[in-house]
């Protein structure tokens, strides 16, 4: 890789990181509800919504979280009934981690708040950018996915 391209996409993964935490980020540091859930456990609970099930050490990585951090904050999410720890059957050494119904119910609450944020937020542009947005931000997931 060239050094122009490096600078390029250093400079713009840290622009968009920025921006993306500014413009949507708002959505996982809302507390309200029964939960009053902080940001990282807003994170992780979307997180294994969308996985299905997810190893705490991948979790981890996800949420860049240290092991006793992202303890702390697993169990947190278990004592109010938003997930729930499972032995998997063919290695008792790995454990999965998933939504429980009330967690489920609670990741789709969530996802339609940053629905609505994203509708506002997108209310200004016309469909053209949209589609561009759209587009490119497919291709970004999907090479991001590669690396």
């Amino acid at each position: 890789m060239d050094e122009k391209n490096l600078n390029e996409i250093c400079d713009n993964l840290f622009e968009f990181v920025s921006l993306f935490f500014h413009k949507f980020g708002n959505v996982f540091r809302k507390k309200n509800g029964i939960y009053k859930c902080k940001k990282n456990q807003n994170r992780a609970i979307m997180i294994i919504g969308r996985h299905g099930k997810i190893t705490p050490t991948n979790l981890g990585k996800y949420l860049d979280m240290c092991k006793g951090s992202l303890t702390t904050l697993i169990d947190s999410l278990e004592e109010m009934n938003l997930i729930t720890r499972k032995i998997d059957e063919k290695d008792r050494r790995k454990t999965w981690l998933y939504l429980t119904d009330k967690g489920k119910k609670y990741t789709e609450k969530k996802k339609n708040e940053f629905r609505q944020n994203i509708l506002k937020l997108f209310d200004s542009l016309d469909e053209k950018e949209i589609e561009e947005f759209v587009k490119n931000i497919k291709t970004i997931v999907k090479i991001m996915k590669k690396i």
